[in-house]
C-alpha cells in the first residue's frame, strides 16, 4: 500500500469488474473501496475479484474514507453528475463511465465543478485505447490522409433485453438519447481523429417499432452531419435496433490518402492508382493487421491502458486528452443532435 494511490469503485455491475481489475494490475494503484446503492452488491464484487477492503452502500462515506484517491464512478448515467460533482468536491480524482450525463445543464454543472476543484478525470471513452484507433491517431499525426476532407463514423450495437442494463439505458431518464447512450463513442472518435471545433449539427431520427426495441423510450436510430471549423465535414450514426453484429465504422478522407476501419489508401505507398502524377504503385488497399473495436468485448475495449493514462496523469500532474472538460464538447455534439432530430432536422449552432 506504501506510495500507491487507493482506487475506489462505486456500482457494482458488469463493467465495474473491468476497473477493479485494471487498478488491481497498475502497480502504482490498490483498490481499497468498493461501493454499491446495495451493500450486498458491493460485498459480491469484493470477493469475485480477492478485494479485502471495506464496502460502503453509503457514497459520502466512501468519499470520507482517507485512503480513497480515485474514484471509479460506474453507475447509471443518470447519477453521474451528481456523484461527479460530489466527488470533486471531495477532492478525488475521477474515472467516469460514458455518458457523464443525461442533459446539458448537467454537463455544465460536472465540467465547472471539476475545474474548480482542480482534480484530474478521465471519462471512459476506452476506444482510444483500442490498438486501431491508435495506429489511425498515429498515421494522422504522420500525415497519411493529408488535410481531412470528409469522414463517417458509426456505432451500430442491437441493445434489447440481453444486454446487461437494459432497462436502465432503454429510457430516456436513464440515459438521455440513443448519440449519448452509444453514438458518443462515434462522436468521440469523429472529434479525436479530426481534431477540430463542430460549428454546427443537423440530424434525423427514426424508429422501427418492432419488439424488443419498441421499449426504447427515444429514437433508437440517429443520423448526424457535423460541419468543423476548418471547413471538414463529416457523418456519425448511431443505430440500436440493427440485425447485424456490433460494428464501428470508421472512413477519413484527405487530399493525400484515405483511412477505411484498418485499411489505408494514399501517398505513404508506393504510388496511387488514378494519380499518374505521383505514380500507378498502388492498385488497391493496405491493411494494418490489428485488433478491431468490432465488438462489445473487454479486449476491444481496453480498460487498462485508460486507467494506466488516469494513473499517470494523477502522478505527473498533467491533463488528460479526455478528460470531463474534453467530454464536454462530445457531450454537447450528441446533444445538439437530438435537438435537431427532434425538431425534424436543421441546424443547430454550437456551442450550445
Amino acid at each position: 500500500m506504501a506510495n500507491k494511490l487507493g482506487a475506489a469503485v462505486f456500482g457494482a455491475g458488469w463493467v465495474s469488474g473491468e476497473h477493479i481489475r485494471a487498478y488491481q494490475k497498475n502497480p502504482h494503484t490498490a483498490v481499497v473501496a468498493i461501493g454499491s446503492r446495495r451493500l450486498e452488491t458491493a460485498k459480491a464484487k469484493a470477493a469475485d475479484f480477492g478485494c479485502d477492503c471495506p464496502c460502503y452502500d453509503d457514497y459520502d462515506k466512501l468519499l470520507a474514507d482517507p485512503n480513497v484517491d480515485i474514484i471509479s464512478i460506474c453507475t447509471p448515467a443518470s447519477v453521474h453528475v451528481d456523484l461527479g460533482v460530489r466527488a470533486a468536491r471531495a477532492g478525488k480524482h475521477i474515472l467516469m463511465e460514458k455518458p457523464m450525463c443525461v442533459d446539458l445543464d448537467g454537463a455544465k454543472r460536472l465540467r465547472d465543478a471539476v475545474a474548480k476543484a482542480g482534480v484530474r478525470s478521465v471519462v471512459s471513452f476506452v476506444l482510444r485505447w483500442n490498438p486501431l484507433v491508435r495506429i489511425i491517431k498515429q498515421q494522422l499525426a504522420d500525415g497519411a490522409v493529408g488535410r481531412i476532407l470528409y469522414g463517417e463514423f458509426a456505432y451500430f450495437h442491437a441493445i434489447g433485453p440481453w444486454y446487461p442494463g437494459f432497462d436502465h439505458f432503454r429510457t430516456r431518464a436513464g440515459t438521455g438519447n440513443a448519440m449519448l447512450c452509444g453514438g458518443s463513442h462515434a462522436v468521440d472518435a469523429m472529434r479525436w481523429f479530426i481534431g477540430d471545433k463542430v460549428t454546427e449539427v443537423t440530424a434525423y431520427s427514426t424508429r422501427g417499432n418492432l419488439p424488443p426495441f419498441d421499449q426504447i423510450e427515444y429514437d433508437p436510430t440517429i443520423v448526424a452531419l457535423c460541419k468543423f471549423a476548418g471547413g471538414a465535414i463529416a457523418k456519425v450514426a448511431c443505430c440500436f435496433e440493427c440485425n447485424c453484429p456490433y460494428m464501428f465504422d470508421i472512413l477519413l478522407m484527405g487530399d493525400k490518402g484515405t483511412i477505411r476501419d484498418n485499411a489505408y489508401y494514399g501517398h505513404k505507398c508506393l504510388g496511387t492508382y488514378g494519380h499518374p502524377e505521383i505514380g500507378q504503385g498502388q492498385y488497391g488497399w493496405v491493411e494494418w493487421p490489428t485488433v478491431l473495436p468490432d465488438s462489445g468485448d473487454v479486449e476491444h475495449h481496453p480498460f487498462q491502458g485508460e486507467i494506466d493514462h488516469l494513473v499517470e496523469c494523477i502522478q505527473t500532474g498533467k491533463e488528460s486528452h479526455v478528460n470531463i472538460a474534453d467530454a464536454y464538447e462530445t457531450h454537447e455534439i450528441c446533444i445538439a443532435a437530438t435537438l435537431s432530430a427532434e425538431r425534424g432536422g436543421g441546424p443547430v449552432k454550437l456551442p450550445l
